[in-house]
């Protein structure tokens, strides 16, 4: 079983949904633990970033993003769930054994000389992300 450690209750249910759906035919055993910060990254413009191993996985998300000028806005909820779910996907990656810290390897192929965007672990959390927000989120911004 998956257990979670989040300081954001009015995301609870919805990490619950997208983490039944990720891990729906499987019975793996982990933590993840979502960390909430004002921005992430020297430049504060990183929505979320997700770092573990198959025991463990950390996210960290921002809740608010940088403009040029310094400005920093605060992202609305659904745009939070979004991130949470595409993060979520990540930590499913990791958990597998799909991903890991160390290199640009994905399921035991190297893909070090693609653009990180062009990823296969960023693709699937790109389109994963937009399913799960779809399916099991409820409030607009």
């Amino acid at each position: 079983m998956i257990t979670y450690f989040n300081n954001k209750p009015r995301f609870d249910t919805f990490i619950e949904e997208c983490l039944k759906a990720l891990f729906a035919h499987e019975e793996p055993t982990g933590d993840i633990e979502i960390t909430w910060m004002q921005h992430l990254g020297e430049d504060g413009n990183f929505a979320g970033l997700c770092n573990g191993t198959t025991e463990e996985v950390e996210i960290s998300l921002a809740t608010h993003y940088s403009l040029e000028c310094g400005d920093r806005i605060p992202f609305c909820d659904q745009e939070l769930a979004s991130n949470i779910a595409h993060e979520l996907v990540h930590a499913r990656q990791f958990i597998r054994g799909e991903i890991n810290s160390t290199d640009y390897y994905y399921k035991g192929k190297d893909y070090e000389s693609f653009e990180y965007a062009e990823t296969p672990w960023e693709i699937e959390a790109y389109m994963m992300e937009q399913v799960l927000v779809d399916l099991f989120w409820s409030t607009e911004c």
